[in-house]
């Protein structure tokens, strides 16, 4: 039997993963780039702790947020007191992540799992999705995989260990490739 939950309070992702308070040209009078809608979870199974704080999405979950759409086969987020927002959440099995940046750039991420992790600290945001188990990003500029890969949401970058890396560049209106780690491929915001 399919469940149907809609929570306020849930990512994103991507991995969305919920829009971060950025530390870089913080403007408290600025809008939100996306407005917050409901974020809408789909699976077989839902099951709330309530006393734990703990909501736990079994099979065929689908998570659709105005920033991103994500699928895996198990989800796992800490839900926060009244008021607050969720700061840990863990996707795992075939996990897809799909969002569209401020330029419109579509960026595609798969991975075992998915870990989004949101923090402050003394006044400064912390904003991460790490990426593991055969990690991969790709848009239109190229792919990155690695081992982890670590999306900072709140600075727009990524890092990836033991990586490797095809980028697109268009220099000469021809299409080329560059295996090169220096270039970058920009991070899904």
């Amino acid at each position: 039997m399919k469940k149907i939950c809609l929570i306020i309070l849930f990512v994103a992702s991507g991995v969305s993963i919920l829009c971060a308070q950025t530390n870089i040209n913080s403007n408290t009078n600025a809008a939100p780039k996306f407005p917050r809608t409901a974020t809408r979870v789909d699976s077989d199974t839902a099951d709330f702790d309530m006393t734990g704080h703990k909501a736990v999405y079994r099979g065929h979950v689908r998570v659709d947020d105005p920033q991103m759409k994500l699928t895996c086969v198990l989800l796992v987020a800490d839900l926060p007191p009244e008021g607050g927002r969720v700061d840990h959440i863990v996707a795992e099995t075939n996990v897809v992540i799909d969002s569209v940046d401020e330029k419109g750039q579509t960026n595609h991420a798969t991975s075992d799992r998915a870990v989004y992790i949101y923090n402050v600290q003394n006044g400064v945001t912390s904003e991460t999705v790490t990426l593991t188990g055969n990690a991969k990003v790709e848009n239109a500029q190229g792919w990155l995989t690695g081992e982890p890969i670590v999306w900072d949401r709140a600075n727009n970058s990524l890092h990836a260990q033991n990586q490797n890396m095809i980028f697109r560049q268009n220099l000469s209106g021809t299409a080329e490739t560059n295996s090169a780690a220096t270039n970058k491929l920009s991070a899904p915001k």
